[in-house]
């Protein structure tokens, strides 16, 4: 249900969807990013920024700090142009959190920004949490998850079995944790999952900023 006539979702020329996946509290393993909007000279597309070590490995390292560097080279293409930029994420705090620690753990390794640039960026207007936007514009009687609201938004996960436990799983399978052999399989099992999960944000911004949306209906008038 609207909570507001009109639905108010920030966009931009320039667009990024960011899908962090992390296992329990040994770190984050894959940084999944959408590009869209208008032309920067870089393929509109997914593109992921993922170890396979088994975390936590000083590898992280090397994953976010291209994740870093890649983010902050659309940014500065969509600026030369003169283009407005927004990234997006589904509850910041998960990306928030592992970008803090990652800067702060990693401190001094090439590419890696500092604490405070990533301060700095989550600080901006540029970085949107769509799961706020969700919260302010609709009344969620069954909750505000992503995989309960995409679907209103016409999304659909490929595997029927998408959900952040069940890629904790995948994840061991993935790297061999307990002594296996890495399974390969689950590894593009991983990056499909975290692609519909970027994908599903992207959907739903685009479905908030059209006329569908106007067929929820409106608090106000019931």
């Amino acid at each position: 249900m609207r909570r507001n006539r009109q639905i108010v979702v920030p966009r931009a020329d320039v667009e990024v969807d960011v899908d962090m996946e992390s296992f329990d509290e040994a770190g984050a393993y894959l940084w999944g990013c959408l590009l869209s909007g208008s032309d920067i000279g870089l393929p509109r597309d997914y593109y992921a920024f993922a170890t396979w070590e088994p975390v936590p490995t000083p590898d992280e390292a090397r994953s976010f700090a291209a994740f870093w560097q890649w983010l902050t080279d659309v940014r500065r293409r969509a600026a030369a142009r003169g283009l407005s930029f927004s990234a997006y994420c589904y509850n910041e705090q998960a990306e928030n959190r592992w970008m803090l620690s990652s800067a702060g753990r990693f401190a001094g390794v090439p590419g890696i920004p500092s604490v405070a640039e990533v301060q700095k960026f989550i600080a901006d207007e540029q970085w949107v949490d769509l799961y706020a936007v969700v919260g302010a514009e609709f009344l969620c009687a069954h909750g505000k998850g992503l995989k309960t609201i995409a679907p209103a938004a016409g999304f659909s996960w490929h595997d029927p079995e998408a959900s952040g436990e069940n890629s904790m799983r995948w994840y061991s399978d993935a790297v061999g944790l307990g002594g296996g052999e890495p399974d390969l399989a689950q590894r593009g099992r991983l990056l499909t999952y975290n692609a519909d999960d970027v994908r599903a944000t992207h959907a739903l911004r685009l479905w908030m900023s059209s006329e569908q949306v106007n067929d929820v209906p409106y608090a106000g008038d019931l």
